[in-house]
């Protein structure tokens, strides 16, 4: 049996109460919420293990909370059993709409309950040290922007990216991949000696294809981690142009994945908006030049930079320039607001933009 807490919320007669009462005797660590408690509050300070929620007793609220709950990225995991009347299809199906984990039918069987109980459990801590690893690359990255002596970049990339599929009408699963895959696009270049990602100078023939392996390698890194599978195309693509000369496997037009092209975009703005080693940072205005250049050159879809340049004009950008906490998909930083880049209405010459 799980070693935490087992919240109820039900009456004390009700069959959930009954459960509650059963699981004590079997030494469970299980606690009542009844009717007029404020569940959520009480979810908050105890941080149980799973939750049961009667449905007969709790009626609606059951679903509200529920739903409440799996919102919430403090306690999407958290485990959620359901008991409702026996043959109310309707019921069953609301407690799955809201994102119950499992939904029993009363008279509830309590080697079934526990037994349900301990999947549950098991599997939203699996699911936890999947997203546990997923941070470990999290950091990995933001070591990387210290090695490189670029802080602020990955979460600039995230940032501008999240302000480009918004207008780019992406679903939520897609701008969730977006907003990880860009912060995680360059965490290849951890495995590249510092010789050659600092240097200062032209980069020989040989140095360049290292540079260029870091998209392989940032794929393999993600591979084993099924919480990045989504981000796998944009680290592995965000280098591709459409013509197909781009890099490692010089795809064609919609062969690139619509989110690496996103990347992509953005990486050659961040690069010479914010400069490298071997290069001064150049103006919004110059990089849009150098984007709608590229575009009419064959390798990015005009209407991707026609959507960026008017995201940059809007005054988008500006929380997202400054280095902090990883915000979420949906925090204010990703939406329109005051300006700290802009571009004039009349762009300046293009400069060459890098693939470093």
């Amino acid at each position: 049996m799980t070693a935490g807490l087992v919240l109820v919320v039900a009456a004390v007669h009700s069959e959930g109460g009954r459960k509650c009462a059963e699981m004590k005797r079997h030494g469970v660590r299980a606690c009542l919420v009844g009717p007029g408690i404020d569940a959520r509050a009480v979810i908050d300070a105890t941080r149980p293990a799973v939750v049961v929620i009667d449905m007969v007793s709790a009626g609606a609220s059951a679903s509200n909370l529920c739903r409440q709950l799996k919102r919430d990225v403090d306690t999407r995991l958290l485990p959620i059993v359901l008991i409702c009347e026996p043959h109310d299809r309707g019921a069953r199906l609301a407690g799955l709409q809201s994102g119950a984990d499992t939904v029993l039918h009363m008279p509830v069987d309590f080697e079934e309950l526990m037994a349900r109980v301990r999947h549950t459990v098991h599997a939203s801590q699996f699911i936890g040290d999947l997203e546990s690893a997923a941070s470990i690359i999290m950091t990995l990255t933001a070591m990387l922007e210290a090695r490189t002596c670029s802080p602020g970049h990955c979460h600039r990339m995230a940032n501008y990216a999240m302000a480009l599929g918004r207008v780019s009408a992406l679903s939520e699963p897609e701008s969730q991949a977006l907003y990880r895959g860009a912060f995680l696009h360059d965490i290849g270049m951890l495995a590249l000696p510092d010789a050659v990602t600092h240097k200062s100078g032209p980069l020989e023939s040989h140095e360049y294809e290292l540079i260029k392996s870091h998209t392989v390698v940032g794929d393999a890194l993600c591979a084993n981690l099924r919480t990045l599978h989504a981000v796998r195309p944009i680290v592995r693509h965000h280098h591709e142009r459409l013509d197909g000369t781009g890099y490692p496997d010089g795809l064609r037009g919609d062969e690139v994945p619509l989110l690496a092209q996103i990347v992509g975009i953005i990486d050659v703005f961040e690069a010479i908006t914010a400069g490298r080693a071997y290069e001064r940072p150049r103006t919004a205005d110059e990089a849009i030049r150098v984007l709608h250049d590229e575009a009419d050159r064959g390798w990015r879809r005009h209407d991707l930079v026609d959507g960026f340049e008017s995201v940059v004009r809007a005054g988008a950008l500006e929380s997202a320039r400054r280095p902090g906490p990883l915000l979420d998909p949906g925090s204010a930083a990703t939406r329109p607001g005051s300006s700290v880049v802009s571009v004039s209405d009349r762009p300046a010459d293009p400069g060459r933009a890098t693939d470093r």
